[in-house]
Order: C-alpha cells, then structure tokens, then sequence
C-alpha cells in the first residue's frame, strides 16, 4: 500500500501502531481508537418501568410521558451505539504514514 499524500510506502494498519506505541508516547493520546458509547441501557429500562408503575397506579399521562422520555432515551442510546461502532470500523480500516504521520483510509 501506498500513502496517497507523500507515495511512501512505510504504513502500517493504525490501530497496530498504536498498540506498540509506549505509554509514555504522546502519540498514544493522537491516534487511540474512538471512544466506546456508554448508552446506561439498564437506566432507560428502570425509567420506563417507572413510567408503566406511574402509568397504572396514578396519572395516565404523567407516566405516559415517562414511558415516552425512556423511549427517546434508549433511540438516543442506540444511535451512540450505532456511530461508536461506525467510527470502530473506521479506525479498524484506517493506515498511518510513518513518514509523514498522517491517516488515510485504506
């Protein structure tokens, strides 16, 4: 494979470079793999049981509107999710330039 910007062909897979970096790299920090998505699934499903108890023991819309808060919250939690896998598979598929330091997509 060839870097497109200068035509070196020293790359190497990106995340690979960065596990052989050393702790103390400030490079570590630059290329580390996306963030992982924290979604709290366990919060939403406690919020829309809330809104089912609330729903059923008192005010009908009250724990409706529960019930849809949680709803929203979980599409919000799955859309985290679903970019934190895309931005994965992204990085998974990207190179580095060990000339010039730069990523490319392979």
């Amino acid at each position: 494979m060839q870097c497109p910007k200068c035509g070196s062909v020293n790359v190497q897979k990106l995340r690979g470079y960065w596990q052989d970096l050393p702790a103390e790299s400030p490079n570590r920090h630059t290329y580390k793999p996306p963030n992982e998505a924290d979604p709290k699934f366990w919060a939403v499903l406690l919020t829309i049981a809330l809104g089912i108890f609330v729903t059923v023991t008192d005010n009908v819309l009250v724990g409706l509107g529960i019930v849809a808060a949680g709803l929203v919250w979980g599409a919000a939690g799955a859309g985290q999710v679903s970019a934190y896998q895309r931005a994965l598979s992204t990085y998974n598929a990207s190179l580095i330039c060990l000339a010039g330091y730069h990523t490319f997509a392979a």
